[in-house]
């Protein structure tokens, strides 16, 4: 397949996410339907990340260059440009109020105001050795009033904004970007990964009520919290599908291959699907001998682990407001998210909200293999950088279509003037 039978570059969308245990970049084509349309896609192993942090710029970059090379090769499009996907215990998150005095200035609260409002708030701040990645407005305030979502049209003289924002260590920021470089890839922006599962997974309507994302990633655990529409919490916990195999790992002396394979395989966290004389074979490190473990035991292990984050989970949720609405949907997701008999625990110990499987959608064209939790991330990047896009491209075309209407053209002019 050609690049011409696609569609041009602009008409393109690619976004990468570097997890722990691989890489995936997705390139997808925008379409009139409200949604996009996949083109392509393409993983590959990576150990290029430890816990959310970049440890081998070149083992990350070999991975990039890899599932570009392949999307390459399936659909003939080279991808130049991309959106990046970001997490880690370095991430920082706050809620802040500012005010702009100069909004409304032409009579009432402008689209275009409003747009450049993120960009307001970052330009306002003066934070070293941070990164911002997202100044996500909550609500506005206007006149003493509080908690209006869309101050569009209002006549005011100056806006409050609340605005959740994010950041994240400039260190770690930079490694990151350097394996995009490394790659011949531009960058286009970085998202925060589980904003963009939230993408994914969530509907408005879920938004608007009262929900929360939890991605249960190789390293970590990303939590993010919406209410009235808008991001309010953002969390993570450094613990993931890398610590269930690590336990394997110390307790029973084996390799990590091996320790992931028996986890996979043989791990489940509901002790009462297993026989009681079911055992798992390894090969302890440095014997060349086969053992035999009781897999009640390695489970029970699993149990333990999955206890603990689970109860770290609730800690989270309890601290982003969603246990106050017993209606609050809480969705699972993230490729560790997928052992056996975790999910049904998670619906056991987080009371009061109600506990989902979380399965990424709103991709045209989306393949089984895509419909996995572990592809939630990947595909909300694409998502969120067509909305953008999107948002970005309806104001242009509004300036471009008032530009060339007489009256009101020289009346704008005038405005830009003073």
């Amino acid at each position: 397949m050609t690049q011409g039978l696609i569609g041009t570059g602009s008409d393109l969308i690619a976004a990468i996410d570097v997890g722990t245990t691989k890489v995936c970049t997705v390139l997808a084509r925008k379409s009139k339907n409200g949604f996009p349309e996949l083109v392509s896609f393409s993983d590959a192993p990576c150990s290029g990340v430890k816990r959310g942090n970049v440890v081998d710029v070149a083992a990350i970059s070999d991975a990039i260059r890899k599932t570009v090379g392949e999307i390459r090769s399936n659909v003939g499009i080279d991808v130049r440009s991309a959106y990046l996907g970001i997490t880690g215990s370095h991430i920082s998150y706050e809620n802040r109020v500012d005010y702009f005095p100069n909004i409304g200035q032409q009579g009432v609260v402008t689209s275009d105001e409003v747009a450049q409002i993120p960009h307001m708030v970052s330009d306002g701040l003066s934070l070293p050795g941070r990164t911002i990645i997202h100044a996500l407005p909550i609500q506005y305030s206007v006149d003493g009033h509080d908690g209006i979502k869309n101050p569009v049209g209002m006549h005011v003289k100056g806006l409050e904004v609340t605005t959740h924002l994010v950041t994240a260590d400039s260190y770690f920021a930079n490694k990151l970007q350097d394996t995009l470089k490394m790659s011949a890839v531009e960058l286009k922006s970085m998202i925060i990964e589980p904003f963009a599962s939230s993408e994914a997974i969530l509907t408005q309507t879920e938004k608007d009520i009262g929900s929360a994302v939890v991605d249960i990633g190789g390293g970590t655990t990303d939590i993010v919290i919406f209410k009235n529409g808008s991001v309010v919490y953002t969390g993570t916990i450094p613990v993931g599908g890398f610590q269930f195999t690590n336990d394997v790992c110390l307790t029973y002396n084996v390799g990590f291959s091996e320790a992931e394979e028996v986890k996979v395989k043989y791990g489940n966290t509901n002790l009462s699907d297993i026989d009681l004389t079911e055992v798992v074979p390894v090969s302890p490190i440095g014997s060349s001998a086969t053992i035999e473990l009781r897999r009640r035991d390695l489970c029970q292990l699993m149990r333990e682990r999955a206890m603990e984050l689970i109860r770290l989970i609730d800690l989270k949720l309890q601290q982003g407001g969603v246990k106050e609405n017993p209606n609050s949907i809480v969705y699972i997701t993230g490729g560790a998210s997928q052992l056996r008999g975790f999910y049904e625990m998670a619906e056991q110990f987080i009371p009061n909200c109600v506990v989902k499987r979380g399965f990424p959608d709103f991709l045209m064209g989306i393949t089984d293999d895509l419909r996995n939790p572990s592809y939630a991330t990947a595909i909300g990047m694409v998502l969120h950088a067509f909305n953008i896009e999107n948002s970005v491209e309806r104001r242009l075309g509004m300036s471009d279509s008032i530009e060339g209407q007489g009256l009101f053209g020289r009346i704008k002019k005038i405005f830009k003037l003073t």
